[in-house]
């Protein structure tokens, strides 16, 4: 019997723990013992300051980063969505 019936509330579960997992690995980066074991797999960003029009101005900025805190995130949100 599965805990989570609908479809989207099971994506929402497995993004929720890719993010927290991301945000693990990036804390976990910071200290000497874990820095090499949850480096950054892909690191991509996107960055455009900004945009002016004659009447609006704006800008944003993309990132994705991936590490092995995003994997156990996923493991642990596919687990958790069942």
């Amino acid at each position: 019997m599965a805990l989570v019936r609908s479809g989207g509330l099971k994506w929402g579960i497995m993004l929720l723990f890719l993010i927290l997992g991301t945000w693990l690995g990036i804390f976990l980066q910071r200290f000497d013992a874990s820095a090499a074991l949850f480096a950054n797999v892909i690191d991509f960003s996107i960055d455009v300051r900004q945009v002016d029009l004659i009447m609006l101005r704006f800008g944003f900025h993309f990132a994705l980063k991936m590490n092995l805190g995003t994997l156990i995130g996923a493991i642990l949100g596919i687990i958790a969505s069942r």
